[in-house]
């Protein structure tokens, strides 16, 4: 057993609706079965694959591809701008029915769900047999293909899971996880990205077997805080609950151009905008972030991305868009293309702000923000904008007034 495992093994499983959105749509549309199904948009429009059935796979097409390579790997396809309501009834319905077999259910995403049986351990002859029963219950009753796996703890049984797709069920023994897990890729580890596999695989690190002889010392110094991340997951040591009410992994906001944008002035107001619509539901479900990150996409379809750490953890809009913008500053100094998309996030989310010895604790932010938040929920959102710079001057016909930005033709209908 690997390390990090406690006596009482406990008894997780991971399971995922196979290409759910265009499941959904073959199972409405039951002449697309088989095909080559592509959702999020038209092959002319600007945006990205959202969901590729498995069959446009096998041509190369993938989610965050755009639209328009997705056409040129696979012209046959069917493309779908989709119907997030009715994914949303299936996603609501895949969960009532895992509800039935424990308490402990965390939604992962629409189509993703942690199961935790530890506790109800007293009701079930067979932890194996539990698994197949569901997996069969949810393919019965929601008509769609789900894969699943299981495992002592969630990374485990997610990788049991990649295991097991399409469509099987794949079970992480007890005694055998290390077995697992070392000829696996480390591309199916969380959080490798393009630029960490070059390096890994510069270091000749191509399994996760490969981990095991490098120190955490070392992946933190290579990677700083991904490389704590590496470490453990890389070991299967995973000590994080299944929680009904999870802390969100992440919050994004982000826009595609319908022409590509190269001012400044423009893009530093969009990305403005971007950070006050990021902020409302950290405000909302009192959410902390430590780590912000900047994201573009060029004209030439190269997306590049950087990141701040920051120690103590804000949800002030200020302060998360003048890091935002340094970010982005430092995107932009590299290449003198224009832009096609931009985005912001912030991660790495908690729901108390720690205390900073070093940092005065002010409540002024917090109370500022939720008065504009009240404006907002009367009038609506664009009535109230919040800017930090006098880049905004004359954009858009907005007049500035005391930090904010009120929408001239709102107020004077």
């Amino acid at each position: 057993m690997l390390r990090g495992e406690t006596m009482r093994r406990r008894y997780l499983i991971h399971i995922d609706i196979d290409a759910f959105f265009a499941a959904v749509e073959e199972l409405l549309n039951p002449s697309l079965a088989g095909k080559p199904v592509i959702v999020g948009g038209l092959p002319h429009e600007r945006g990205v694959v959202s969901t590729a059935s498995y069959a446009a796979r096998k041509y190369g097409v993938h989610s965050g591809m755009s639209l328009h390579r997705a056409f040129q790997l696979c012209p046959s396809g069917f493309f779908l701008r989709g119907n997030y309501q009715i994914y949303q009834v299936f996603s609501e319905k895949f969960f009532r029915l895992l509800s039935r077999y424990t308490p402990d259910v965390e939604e992962a995403s629409l189509d993703e769900a942690y199961l935790d049986l530890t506790r109800c351990r007293p009701l079930y002859v067979s932890f194996s047999r539990a698994a197949r029963e569901i997996k069969q219950s949810v393919e019965r009753e929601l008509g769609l293909s789900v894969s699943a796996g299981t495992g002592p703890n969630k990374i485990l049984a997610r990788l049991a899971t990649e295991r097991a797709k399409p469509g099987g069920l794949f079970e992480v023994e007890e005694g055998r996880e290390e077995d697992f897990l070392k000829n696996l890729s480390i591309d199916v580890l969380p959080g490798i990205g393009p630029k960490t596999g070059v390096i890994l695989k510069m270091l000749n690190i191509h399994k996760i077997g490969d981990f095991w002889g490098m120190s955490r010392t070392t992946l933190r110094a290579l990677f700083g805080l991904n490389g704590d991340e590496l470490y453990l997951q890389s070991r299967g040591i995973d000590s994080r609950p299944v929680s009904r009410v999870a802390v969100p992994k992440s919050v994004s906001r982000e826009t595609t151009f319908l022409e590509d944008l190269w001012d400044r002035r423009l893009l530093l107001a969009h990305l403005a905008y971007l950070c006050d619509r990021l902020t409302l539901p950290l405000r909302r479900d009192r959410l902390f972030a430590h780590i912000i990150e900047v994201k573009v996409r060029y004209s030439d379809f190269r997306t590049e991305a950087r990141r701040c750490l920051l120690i103590t953890p804000t949800q002030e809009m200020g302060r998360i868009y003048r890091i935002a913008r340094e970010l982005f500053l430092q995107l932009l100094s590299k290449s003198r293309l224009s832009l096609r998309l931009v985005g912001v996030k912030v991660s790495d989310l908690v729901r108390a702000r720690p205390l900073s010895l070093f940092e005065p604790y002010s409540e002024k932010e917090e109370r500022l923000g939720a008065a504009v938040d009240r404006v907002r929920g009367k009038y609506g959102f664009g009535a109230l904008l919040t800017v930090r710079e006098k880049m905004l001057d004359g954009l858009y016909g907005f007049e500035k007034k005391q930090g904010f930005v009120l929408k001239t033709a709102s107020l004077t209908r």
